[in-house]
């Protein structure tokens, strides 16, 4: 900012207008200079910083603060006379200025600048018309006198700012000295008091001194005492308090064995100036007892603040020094109960801590609102939560919603009772699995505190053991239902068999025969060969029926093979062979191979028969459209362990999650009736197991299933261990 800016928007302060009111005064000249001039508009504006306002105005409605940028009166007060302009359009200044474009379209403009006394101009007087036009000489004097006007106006405020700022200050002046004048009147009065509180202070500091139960005494900067109090003199075997006056401790027999470590701490104090204060002692008695005596020295000091001397006071505490030692011997004695109890403690939270740690149950300990104060890993690994995501959880809250108010129901008995058992509850997982626990639970109490413990026993092993063992029943009653059906089926359809290739052979003969005899009659020949198409069709109906019952002599463990080591690769890479045709329009066929894949003991028909089925059975499942563009068999071995893993991917529709665990169980099919026997999965999961293998399956409804097998590289089945470590997907 320029320099005269700066002086101009101080005098701008100083004349009072800054976002002043409108006064009648400034009306009354923009209405004479409006007439005088002869135009509709006359203002009196104001320039700050960066705006223009209108202490007075007429003929303009609306008005209000406007930007400085676009003032014409910004431009009038860096000028000295009347900035004139007779026709906006005309001056290249103005012609496009945004007052003369739109509202209030100004096209005459005469403006004179309004200064303050010291000659800064801060506003000005201007008249506005419509339309070109000029001033006459007049006019033009009569603006100049209308606007010394005004800056006489602007003086006279300002001196009558001025007087009442004089007058205040005069007033406040006056004020001051009475006040002044009161304060000495009251200082006065207050010192009288004060000599007489320091009168009735001395003697009550005499009585104090005379009847307090403790010993003071005063010395000066040499340590000899200045005076005492009664009961100081009694201590020191006088008869009063004067005839301690100019002795030294060294002089008194009472102080003369510590005298020197007293005057050692008189002298510290004094050159210090700092007391010391409630520090233990011994003193000898005048009688000759040992005592011990508190005491606190400070520095006395004179009216100008100078240290010239001490003074001490003391109190006996030889009682109350043995029953600190008393109180110590206890302190000490329950210390070292404490220390064990908390040891026994520290131990107990220990033994819990393992127990919880090392429990192959889930472990929470709650609070008695039932939020989770502590849990063991078990838990955490069972609801995958990390430890601190269920600290202060409300247990409830762990609950599926139609579970919660039975357990809220159990938390009250709980409380009232002391134990809870729940046969079966359900938590929700990370995931939002629900995990079945069985729960016992019990109040544990310890002094004010209650906390409630919660046993939880994980029941997703016992179902999956019930539901082997309903499997495992299911699976015995099927294969001796399998071995009976077999053994009644096989002599009807071996002799069916029989007799019909006997049929066939038969038809061929008499075939041969009647085409060697003359005119032969066409219908019988037609009859010939369509008694060739039905044995056909027979035998191979007859075929079907002993395949399925050859199935099912094997899923009932009548049959047996030995076993002798498989090239896993040459028998998947026959069974692709087989399926060609199946796959050729399906799907593409991709194979990921392991390296140097070892031999696996086993029976090489039956695994391709399992392999067969499974191939078979996912490019039924990928015929849902999509043909080799968007569809993929894929077959992946590996080497785990002493386990050789083959899947068998298809991205065909998947099978439904509630469908999944069913699929082994032996005459369960989701294809249409007459489509399948629903033995094919049972059957390759018996003759998997029958090897020592497992067999696993995961789905995604449209991404597709795998199969996973896994057959031992020894020849014997996985122990419990491996099961663990590599678990059937």
């Amino acid at each position: 900012m320029k320099r005269d800016e700066a002086q101009r928007l101080r005098a701008l302060d100083l004349s009072g207008l800054r976002d002043a009111p409108p006064e009648p005064d400034y009306d009354d000249i923009v209405r004479l200079a409006a007439e005088t001039c002869d135009t509709p508009i006359a203002l009196i504006s104001v320039v700050d910083r960066d705006r223009q306002w209108f202490k007075a105005h007429v003929g303009l409605q609306g008005v209000g603060v406007q930007e400085r940028c676009i003032s014409f009166c910004a431009q009038a007060i860096e000028r000295e006379g009347i900035l004139l302009v007779e026709d906006t359009i005309a001056d290249e200044r103005f012609a496009t200025h945004p007052l003369v474009q739109g509202e209030p379209f100004i096209r005459f403009y005469a403006g004179t600048p309004i200064q303050t006394e010291d000659g800064f101009p801060i506003g000005s007087l201007c008249v506005i018309d419509h339309r070109p036009r000029g001033l006459g000489e007049s006019q033009r004097r009569s603006l100049i006198a209308l606007k010394r006007q005004v800056e006489l106006l602007l003086r006279m405020r300002s001196q009558v700012r001025l007087l009442k700022a004089r007058n205040t200050e005069l007033e406040q002046s006056q004020e001051r000295t009475s006040s002044l004048n009161t304060y000495l009147q009251a200082e006065v009065r207050e010192r009288q008091r004060i000599e007489r509180q320091l009168l009735e202070q001395q003697t009550l500091l005499s009585s104090i001194l005379a009847h307090i139960p403790h010993s003071v005494f005063w010395k000066d900067q040499n340590s000899v005492f200045l005076g005492c109090n009664p009961q100081f003199a009694r201590d020191m075997g006088l008869s009063s308090p004067l005839d301690i006056i100019g002795r030294t401790d060294f002089e008194m027999p009472v102080l003369s064995e510590h005298a020197e470590a007293y005057r050692r701490d008189d002298r510290e104090v004094m050159e210090s100036g700092i007391p010391k204060l409630s520090f233990e002692e011994p003193l000898r008695q005048y009688a000759g007892a040992k005592s011990w005596v508190l005491t606190s020295k400070v520095p006395l000091r004179d009216a100008n603040g100078k240290v010239t001397g001490v003074i001490g006071i003391y109190a006996d505490i030889s009682e109350r020094r043995r029953q600190e030692e008393v109180l110590q011997e206890a302190k000490n004695l329950i210390e070292r109960d404490a220390a064990r109890l908390e040891e026994q403690v520290r131990e107990a939270h220990e033994r819990t801590r393992q127990l919880m740690e090392h429990s192959g149950e889930a472990v929470f300990v709650l609070d008695a609102a039932g939020s989770v104060l502590e849990v063991n890993p078990v838990a955490e690994r069972l609801l995958g939560f990390l430890h601190g995501q269920l600290l202060g959880t409300p247990f409830v809250a762990l609950v599926p919603e139609d579970e919660r108010e039975p357990l809220r129901q159990s938390l009250k008995d709980l409380l009232a009772r002391g134990t809870v058992c729940l046969e079966e509850l359900g938590l929700r997982s990370a995931s939002g699995a629900r995990v079945a626990l069985g729960i016992a639970a019990s109040l544990q109490v310890t002094g004010e505190t209650r906390q409630l413990l919660i046993v939880g026993t994980d029941l997703t092993e016992k179902r999956r053991i019930e539901q082997q063992s309903i499997q495992n029943d299911r699976l015995a009653a099927m294969g001796a239902l399998a071995a009976g059906i077999a053994h009644e089926i096989n002599n009807p359809t071996s002799f069916v068999l029989s007799n019909l290739t006997w049929l066939q052979e038969w038809r061929d003969e008499l075939e041969r025969e009647l085409i060697a005899l003359p005119g032969l009659h066409p219908r019988l020949a037609e009859s010939l060969s369509e008694a060739e198409e039905v044995i056909a069709e027979s035998l191979v109906g007859g075929g079907r029926i002993r395949d399925i019952v050859r199935d099912m002599r094997f899923f009932s463990h009548t049959a047996s093979e030995a076993l002798a080591p498989v090239d896993i690769h040459a028998c998947l890479d026959v069974v692709l062979r087989m399926a060609h045709n199946e796959l050729k329009h399906t799907a593409r066929v991709e194979k990921q191979y392991a390296d140097a894949l070892p031999l696996v003991p086993g029976s090489e028909g039956r695994l391709s028969q399992v392999f067969l089925n499974l191939i078979i059975n996912a490019a039924q499942a990928m015929r849902t459209g999509g043909g080799l563009e968007h569809h993929v068999l894929r077959v992946v071995t590996a080497l785990e362990g002493e386990r050789v893993r083959v899947d068998i991917s298809d991205t065909g529709h998947g099978i439904p999650p509630e469908v999944l665990p069913r699929i082994f169980e032996p005459f369960f099919t989701t294809k249409p009736t007459g489509a399948g026997t629903g033995l094919g999965l049972s059957i390759s999961h018996a003759i998997i197991q029958k090897m020592g293998g497992e067999m696993g399956v995961r789905s995604e409804p449209g991404q597709g299933t795998t199969f996973t097998l896994f057959l031992p590289v020894s020849g014997r089945g996985p122990s419990d261990d491996e099961k663990q470590l590599s678990p059937v997907p």
